[in-house]
Formats: structure tokens, C-alpha cells, sequence
């Protein structure tokens, strides 16, 4: 069991200013959903920004994060989201 903070501190240790929200849908403290906004997925394909929010938590994965549902946005592609 992890807690959602732990996995927050670690995507941000990688993409600093991120906006990332996560969720615990299950309650069970192992399967988490996730948003992740950050500058830094501007002209990266979709497969890279996973890879860098993954590697991010690669150690998490190793210990305590069982499953993650991950979506990635680039500041301009949430805004319209949004919408």
C-alpha cells in the first residue's frame, strides 16, 4: 500500500511544476489512476511522455505501486480538454 503523495513527490522529482492528479478508484491503495499536465510533454510523442512519468516511478513499482492508469497532457492539449 502506497500513499497518493509518495507517488506525486516522485513524478514531480522528474517533471517539476507538473499539475498531476491522482485517484485510488479501488480504495485499496494499489491501483491508481493518474493525469499528468507538464510542459516538458511539448513535442514528445505519447509513448515518450509515459516513459518519463513510468521511469519516474520505476522504484515505487518495484516496492509498493501494483498498477497505474496513466494519461499525459501537454499544458495546451489539457486546456482543451477541458473544454
Amino acid at each position: 500500500m502506497i500513499e497518493m503523495s509518495k507517488i506525486k513527490d516522485a513524478i514531480l522529482k522528474v517533471l517539476e511544476g507538473a499539475l498531476i492528479e491522482i485517484k485510488n478508484p479501488q480504495g485499496d491503495g494499489l491501483h491508481f489512476n493518474a493525469v499528468v499536465v507538464a510542459p516538458q510533454f511539448v513535442g514528445k510523442s505519447l509513448i515518450e511522455q509515459h516513459r518519463l512519468v513510468m521511469g519516474a516511478l520505476s522504484d515505487l513499482f518495484e516496492t509498493s505501486l501494483h498498477a497505474m492508469k496513466l494519461e499525459t497532457y501537454t499544458p495546451e492539449e489539457w486546456e482543451k480538454e477541458k473544454q
